[in-house]
């Protein structure tokens, strides 16, 4: 549709007097009269009923006015916010992360970002959940990469990778030596979780996921001090995570993948934030070629059913 011939449309409508519409347009009639002919020959629909003292909308012409005047207020929109972006010389950008985002793809995302804009200069912050959330909210970050959901209305997300969910174990394991396993083989296993306060709701998900398996592990519960790869590498059980872990884990651990679950992982960034840096983040994290379909189960979707 051409958007030249969809904004006169949009004057003859609202005016409803073809000659009226062409001193707006700063054109002649006979013209205009000819560009809304040609308009309605491309639609096959006829958008205007004439006669020689009145001219009014047909139910199409109605309907096309309603979305018309959408589309090019979403144009204009575009438009602007595309000449922002190409003036935009340098800036800044907060960003709160969690550690299992780190694990996952955030050092390439901020790599490649960081190719194609050096002048934006980014400020990283790896903090617990609940903290990120409250940081986010504050207005002390910008935009934050978070595991799982966010249950907050004054927070949108654009998703950015699925990671593989999987359980770290030591080699010494017998779960070491296969390639992936069921979920309910963990019902005999000494799970290690991060404290609820600052695991929030992926501590909820992991607690219900066990219980609707019907399964009771027992349960060791780190503190700030201790290291979650660490436990698992000298015995004291073995950790939920995900894949990207292995790049980080010590060398006599091994990650085993859980069939047919994954953990998404999401910006998330408040809508009414301005910064022109965030509108440039988000439009690079959404044509990404991070952004992977599922193909499994989300962890989260599984704790709605």
């Amino acid at each position: 549709m051409d958007l030249s011939k969809l904004r006169s449309f949009i004057v003859v409508a609202e005016e409803l007097n073809f000659r009226k519409s062409a001193e707006i347009l700063g054109m002649s009639q006979p013209p205009l009269t000819r560009l809304i002919s040609s308009f309605e020959e491309e639609l096959s629909t006829k958008l205007f009923e004439r006669s020689t003292r009145h001219v009014k909308l047909t139910g199409a012409g109605v309907y096309l006015l309603k979305e018309g005047r959408e589309i090019i207020a979403k144009a204009e929109k575009i438009e602007k916010e595309v000449r922002s972006i190409g003036k935009l010389k340098a800036g800044g950008l907060s960003i709160g992360f969690s550690t299992t985002t780190f694990m996952a793809s955030l050092p390439q995302i901020i790599n490649e970002f960081q190719d194609r804009f050096p002048r934006i200069k980014l400020q990283l912050q790896q903090e617990t959940r609940s903290r990120i959330i409250k940081g986010l909210k504050s207005a002390q970050f910008d935009i934050c990469f978070l595991e799982g959901e966010v249950s907050d209305p004054r927070l949108e997300k654009h998703p950015v990778h699925d990671e593989v969910l999987g359980v770290l174990v030591s080699k010494k394991h017998l779960l070491a030596k296969r390639e992936e396993i069921e979920f309910k083989e963990l019902k005999d296993e000494t799970i290690i979780l991060h404290p609820k306060k600052d695991s929030g709701s992926f501590y909820d998900t992991i607690s219900s996921l066990f219980k609707q398996s019907g399964i009771k592990p027992k349960v060791y519960i780190k503190n700030e001090r201790e290291s979650c790869p660490i436990l698992v590498a000298t015995g004291r059980g073995v950790s939920l995570t995900i894949l990207g872990a292995q790049n980080f884990a010590p060398a006599d651990t091994k990650f085993v993948p859980i069939k047919q679950l994954y953990l998404p992982v999401s910006v998330f960034y408040v809508p009414e934030n301005q910064n022109p840096s965030l509108k440039t983040f988000l439009s690079f994290v959404s044509e990404s070629s991070f952004i992977k379909n599922k193909h499994a189960e989300c962890l989260m979707d599984v704790m709605r059913l």
